[in-house]
């Protein structure tokens, strides 16, 4: 009788264990499969930048100019323009405004007096 609960604890054991073990191959596969993905992704992406390269390399030893690279030319650009409008917003205010502002001033004031005189 001691024997047979033994044997059945065993057995029921076993079959746990064995659950467990497949349980766990399962997700080993599953995460081998995306680590696989991943590596199948990175050399993809090698490999186009790689004929990418060779393209390149093959069109300068032919002569052919390089490309423009448009995005470079397009950020220069910006980054001048942003700095032109960054002077234009320092040099406002300045002594240049004032003494346009003085002149107009005095302008007025010479023009009332001579209104003054004639009328």
């Amino acid at each position: 009788m001691f024997t047979r609960s033994r044997d059945n604890l065993a057995t029921t054991t076993w079959h746990e264990f064995m659950k467990g073990l497949g349980n766990t191959r399962e997700v080993a596969a599953e995460r081998a499969k995306e680590r696989a993905g991943l590596v199948r992704d990175a050399l993809s992406d090698t490999g186009v930048e790689a004929r990418r390269r060779s393209s390149l390399a093959l069109d300068m030893l032919a002569g052919k100019p390089a490309p423009i690279r448009w995005g470079w030319v397009v950020a220069a650009a910006g980054i001048g323009a942003l700095a032109g409008f960054a002077v234009a917003e320092l040099l406002r205010g300045h002594p240049v405004d004032e003494a346009v502002a003085s002149l107009r001033r005095q302008l007025g004031h010479t023009r009332e007096k001579v209104e003054e005189s004639v009328g």
